[in-house]
């Protein structure tokens, strides 16, 4: 179907300007009849003016006037899984009490948001082990349900990116100055997490090839259970570009 519109709200920003690769991953995964769906990043989506959508029942594709913003299609996602943590391992490697962060108004990570209104996702380094981890106890006004409820498709979707992100900064991955975006991002929901339920995060490095960066990561529920699953590609920016000039198109 062609010629709807959505808006993007700017409560949904992840880097300055632009907004949250995994949201709009998730509002695009929405149109789709799939649990896995594969979103391509071509531009960055700009927040508080008309999107059009042209959707069919294999593709869905977001345009900014003629730019082509996201592609999505349904997928598959098979991951090799490494050996798993627990719920406690993942409490002692959260940095949720880090004031400091680098995008601070991010729905996803931001230091600057209270609990109610962003998702408060910042990982860091599990002991011993080259991936990273974060618990996550979904608040009702942040994911928009009630307590003991489902959480959306969508909002699982964008809890997905910055906790498995943090895994960008192990070895071998982004240097300190790199800037990046989410170029692609291929996410399986087997299982809704519930608000008000404890949950973790746990993330890891794949590869790095120039400037792409490959990492994946896990949702569980406080036992272990596998809820979701996603593999993302970042791409570091070309030297001389910044958030600020891409939000500027």
């Amino acid at each position: 179907m062609a010629g709807q519109e959505i808006v993007i709200d700017e409560h949904f920003v992840g880097p300055p300007g632009i907004t949250l690769g995994s949201y709009i991953g998730g509002r695009a995964a929405d149109y789709l009849e799939s649990d896995t769906v594969s979103v391509s990043m071509q531009a960055p989506t700009p927040m508080g003016r008309p999107i059009r959508v042209d959707s069919e029942s294999d593709r869905v594709r977001f345009f900014d006037g003629d730019t082509l913003l996201i592609e999505a299609q349904p997928a598959t996602l098979d991951l090799a899984l490494p050996e798993p943590i627990d719920l406690a391992d993942a409490k002692r490697a959260s940095l949720r009490h880090i004031k400091e962060m680098p995008y601070p108004d991010c729905f996803g990570c931001g230091s600057n948001r209270s609990a109610d209104s962003g998702l408060h996702l910042r990982s860091g380094p599990v002991a011993e082990r080259n991936m990273v981890a974060i618990d996550w106890l979904p608040r009702p006004q942040a994911v928009g349900a009630a307590e003991d409820q489902a959480v959306s498709p969508l909002m699982t979707w964008a809890a997905l990116e910055c906790p498995l992100a943090r895994a960008l900064e192990l070895p071998g991955m982004k240097t300190p100055d790199e800037l990046i975006v989410l170029g692609r991002m291929t996410a399986r929901i087997d299982a809704s997490p519930r608000v008000g339920h404890e949950h973790f995060f746990m993330a890891w490095p794949l590869e790095r090839a120039g400037r792409r960066l490959e990492i994946a990561g896990t949702l569980h529920d406080s036992e272990g259970a596998l809820l979701a699953a996603a593999a993302l590609t970042f791409v570091v920016l070309k030297a001389g570009v910044s958030y600020d000039s891409l939000g500027a198109r």
